[in-house]
C-alpha cells in the first residue's frame, strides 16, 4: 500500500511502497539504458496509409525521450528503439542495465508488451510521459519505477539514485519546471531517414479550461517557454544534423503566450532568411489566432505552413457543457476563413459525444467542415482522460468506466453518454465516410488550396 508522502519543499515527492528502496541494486555510474518508444495504435496521426508510400516509416520521434537523454550523466550508455519500426529483440533488452519507457494514453497495448518483454529477461524498467504522469499508481503493477510530472529539476537526483540504488518505485513531481532549463534534445540518437517530420518544443501548458483536456492537468493553465535562442539553437542543430524537411512545434497550443510566440515567430522569420530557408513548420493553436493578425503574419513570414487548431463542435451548447468557452467568443466559420486567407492551412480536431449531442450532430459537423474547407478534419468519439474535469465529472455521476481499455477517439468512450454508443458510433462513422470518400474529400481539398 502507498504510504502518504512527508511535506517537503523538495521540487518533488517520494511515496514509498512497502519495497524498501535497497531492494534495488545500485546500477553504477556507467548505466547502459534503452529507450523505447512503443507503437501506436491505428490513428488520426499515425497517417499509416500514407506511409506505406513512403521511404520513411513513422511521422515524429519521441521527443520526451531524447529530452531525458540530454538529461543523463554523460557516463551513460543510450540507444533509442522507435518501435514504429524497429524490433526490440532479446539481445537489445539484455544488453541494457535500465529499459526506460515514454508513452501516451493511446500506446497503452503496446507499452505493457514492452515492459513484460524487458520484466521476462529480468532488465529494470523506467517509465514517464503522459500516461504515467496521469496513472502512476496503475504503472506501478507495470514497470519498477514510474516518473509522474516533468523530469528537468529532478532527473539528476534520480539518476544519482538509480547509480547508488537508493532508487525508489515512485516519484510525483510536484513543481513545474522553468523550461529555460531544458536541455538540447540528443537528435543525434534519431535516424532521420525514417521520419516525415522533427519535434522541438516552445512552450508547455495552456491558458484555458476545456473540461476534456488533460493538457491543463498535467502541464498547467500558465504556459512556460523557452527563450528564441533556445528555439533557435535546436532548429538549428537539426539544420547541421542534415534536416531538410518539415519541423513540428509539438506545443499543444503555441499562442498560449501570445507575446512570446510573436516574438519567436519573427525570431524564426530572420533565421530562415538567413539558412535560405531550410524548413517548413506546423504547429498547433487555439481559435483565437484568428483574432491576433500580427502573430498570424509573423507565423507565415517563418514559414509556418499550417496549424491545427481544436475547433471540436459547431454546437455551442457543447461548447458551454465542456468550458471550451475561446470558442465562444466569435464566429467559428469566419474565424477559420481569416486564418486560411492569411496564409496558414488549418488543420482541425472536431468531437462527437458530448451530453447536449443529438442526433443531428454528425450532420451539423459535416456541414460545418465542408463550409470551412477544411481538409484534415479529426473526428471522433469524447473521452474522459484521466486527471480531466469531465473525469471527475463522469466518476462523481456513476457514469465512468473505469475498465475501459479504450486507446483513441475512435472507440468507444470510456463512460456512459447521453447518446447510446451504438447510435454514436454509426453516425461517426457515417462523419468519417462523408469527410474522406474520395470525391468531397478531393473537392474540399481543392476548395482548400484556392482560399489558401
Amino acid at each position: 500500500m502507498l504510504q502518504s508522502p512527508a511535506v517537503s519543499t523538495h521540487p518533488f515527492s517520494i511515496l514509498q511502497t512497502e519495497t524498501p528502496p535497497d531492494s534495488f541494486p545500485p546500477l553504477g555510474p556507467n548505466i547502459k539504458v534503452l529507450m523505447v518508444w512503443p507503437r501506436f495504435p491505428p490513428s488520426f496521426w499515425g497517417f499509416e496509409g500514407v506511409l506505406e508510400m513512403l521511404p520513411e516509416k513513422a511521422m515524429t520521434p519521441p521527443l520526451g525521450l531524447i529530452t531525458v537523454a540530454a538529461l543523463c550523466p554523460p557516463t551513460w550508455q543510450i540507444r533509442l528503439i522507435d518501435h514504429a519500426f524497429e524490433e526490440i529483440r532479446d539481445e537489445d533488452l539484455l544488453w541494457a542495465d535500465l529499459v526506460m519507457v515514454s508513452a501516451m494514453h493511446a500506446q497503452r497495448v503496446d507499452t505493457r508488451a514492452v515492459l513484460a518483454h524487458a520484466h521476462s529477461l529480468g532488465r529494470r524498467t523506467f517509465i514517464g510521459g503522459p500516461w504515467a504522469s496521469s496513472e502512476p499508481d496503475l504503472l506501478l503493477k507495470e514497470a519498477d519505477h514510474v516518473l509522474a510530472g516533468e523530469a528537468e529539476e529532478v532527473f539528476a537526483d534520480i539518476a544519482r539514485a538509480l547509480e547508488q540504488g537508493t532508487a525508489r518505485s515512485l516519484y510525483r513531481v510536484s513543481e513545474k519546471p522553468d523550461m529555460s532549463h531544458t536541455p538540447m534534445p540528443r537528435f543525434d540518437l534519431l535516424r532521420f531517414d525514417m521520419y516525415t517530420s522533427m519535434p522541438v518544443q516552445f512552450s508547455r501548458g495552456c491558458p484555458f479550461q476545456c473540461e476534456f483536456c488533460d493538457i491543463i492537468t498535467i502541464y498547467g493553465r500558465r504556459p512556460r517557454t523557452k527563450t528564441p535562442e533556445q528555439l533557435i539553437g535546436e532548429i538549428d542543430l537539426l539544420r547541421r544534423l542534415g534536416w531538410r524537411n518539415e519541423v513540428f512545434i509539438v506545443d499543444d497550443n503555441f499562442i498560449g503566450n501570445y507575446h512570446k510566440a510573436l516574438a519567436l515567430s519573427r525570431e524564426l522569420a530572420v533565421w530562415q532568411e538567413k539558412h535560405q530557408r531550410p524548413f517548413s513548420f506546423y504547429t498547433e493553436a487555439s481559435i483565437d489566432l484568428a483574432d491576433r493578425p500580427e502573430l498570424i503574419a509573423a507565423m507565415v513570414e517563418a514559414n509556418f505552413m499550417y496549424v491545427f487548431i481544436g475547433i471540436e463542435t459547431p454546437s455551442s451548447e457543447a461548447l458551454k457543457e465542456s468550458k471550451k468557452f475561446q470558442n465562444l467568443r466569435s464566429d467559428n466559420v469566419h474565424q477559420v476563413r481569416v486564418i486560411q486567407e492569411s496564409g496558414l492551412w488549418v488543420l482541425a480536431g472536431f468531437i462527437v459525444g458530448f451530453d447536449s449531442d443529438d442526433e443531428t450532430i454528425f450532420e451539423r459537423q459535416l456541414e460545418f467542415i465542408e463550409r470551412t474547407a477544411i481538409t484534415w478534419a479529426m473526428a471522433g468519439v469524447l473521452q474522459a482522460p484521466p486527471t480531466t474535469a469531465l473525469y471527475d465529472r463522469m466518476k462523481r455521476e456513476g457514469r465512468l468506466n473505469e475498465s475501459s481499455q479504450a486507446t483513441s477517439n475512435f472507440s468507444a468512450p470510456n463512460f456512459r453518454t447521453k447518446l447510446p454508443v451504438p447510435v454514436l458510433l454509426r453516425g461517426l462513422s457515417r462523419l468519417l465516410s462523408g469527410l474522406y470518400e474520395a470525391e468531397p474529400f478531393f473537392k474540399r481539398a481543392f476548395r482548400s488550396l484556392q482560399i489558401w
